[in-house]
């Protein structure tokens, strides 16, 4: 639930005033990476993604009908800048990536099968991935964000975590390490 303040510069923001429009775009912009990372899986990506999707914002705050749902539909209009971007420049992760990735981490086998079995996810299986254990939200932050019930974040979650661990067992990871 956004607090006063929070309601007050959305408002003020909707009124024209571009002092409160930044602030919430400093407020929201590395959640907003972390959706649009969720769908394009590219840092860089995700980071003009979010940037696109403010500039949407401000161009719709308008239509936006209550200023209680800011975080949502922000998060909505990221999502769908998210996949205009890959649709426009058929980016997805490949395989060149993630090899890549791995060898840039110490522990370069396990987090590359991790990243393949996060990658398998329905796309908001992978967004609330990313969100809780990436970008280290709670379940408020997350319910404020994407506008679910923590029940719904916790099933979700749940779910997905076993559709990765059946992935990563079929494909041979070590079950010691699930």
């Amino acid at each position: 639930m956004q607090d006063d303040p929070e309601r007050q510069l959305v408002d003020a923001a909707i009124d024209g005033d571009l002092e409160s429009f930044g602030e919430l775009c400093q407020r929201y912009y590395s959640l907003m990476v972390a959706i649009a990372y969720s769908v394009v899986s590219d840092h860089q990506l995700a980071e003009d993604a979010a940037q696109e999707s403010f500039a949407r914002a401000l161009v719709n705050l308008r239509k936006l009908k209550n200023a209680a749902r800011f975080a949502p539909w922000l998060a909505a209009i990221c999502r769908n800048a998210a996949k205009d971007m890959v649709a426009v420049k058929a980016r997805w992760i490949n395989a060149a990536d993630l090899s890549q990735a791995a060898r840039d981490n110490n522990d370069g086998e396990n987090n590359d099968a991790i990243r393949r079995a996060i990658e398998q996810l329905p796309d908001a299986a992978k967004e609330l991935i990313v969100l809780r254990y990436y970008s280290n939200l709670s379940y408020e932050q997350i319910t404020s964000i994407l506008g679910i019930s923590p029940a719904a974040i916790n099933g979700r979650l749940t779910r997905a975590k076993r559709k990765m661990a059946k992935y990563l067992k079929q494909n041979g990871f070590p079950e010691s390490k699930l």
